[in-house]
């Protein structure tokens, strides 16, 4: 039942499979996203899935939360990411008329290119740490604001190019 979605849709389904016990690993392994609570049944399924919690209880915390901000701080990784490479290309594909063509490297050692990398990702990476829009009480009051992630209005060609 899993594996096979009915849904017909222009996007693909995501799947998610809450499992507790034993006979739900099956279950959880072949959904998209598997999370596995451990319980009276054993640590079967948690140890399974993608995601372990100890109660259905958190459940609610971990997609409305936890699934949002994930979500976000992704979206503006991969932007960022993209944005970030695309400006050391450009550098290249601009110096490549003066240097008329000759494979001659801007900078002289190609550790400046991964130092690069490293610098300029690691910013995001440190800002997405601490990024949170919303307050977690604000997403658990306000269920509307997941609804961001489904839509796909972070990342979508619209704000990739707005970034750039």
């Amino acid at each position: 039942m899993v594996g096979k979605p009915r849904i017909k849709d222009k996007e693909s389904p995501v799947t998610l499979a809450i499992g507790d016990g034993a006979n739900d690993v099956p279950m959880i392994q072949e959904a998209r996203v598997g999370v596995g609570i451990s319980g009276n049944e054993g640590l079967q399924a948690a140890n399974s899935a993608d995601f372990s919690i100890a109660q259905f209880r958190f459940l609610k915390k971990l997609l409305l939360v936890h699934g949002r901000w994930n979500y976000r701080r992704n979206s503006n990784l991969v932007i960022y990411v993209t944005y970030s490479w695309m400006v050391q290309t450009f550098l290249l594909y601009f110096y490549l008329p003066y240097s008329l063509w000759s494979g001659q490297l801007v900078l002289v050692n190609p550790f400046y290119i991964t130092l690069y990398g490293y610098i300029a990702n690691s910013l995001i990476i440190l800002t997405a740490w601490f990024n949170k829009d919303i307050s977690a009480e604000a997403a658990l009051n306000n269920p509307w604001t997941y609804a961001v992630g489904r839509r796909r209005k972070d990342l979508n060609l619209r704000k990739s190019l707005q970034m750039a």
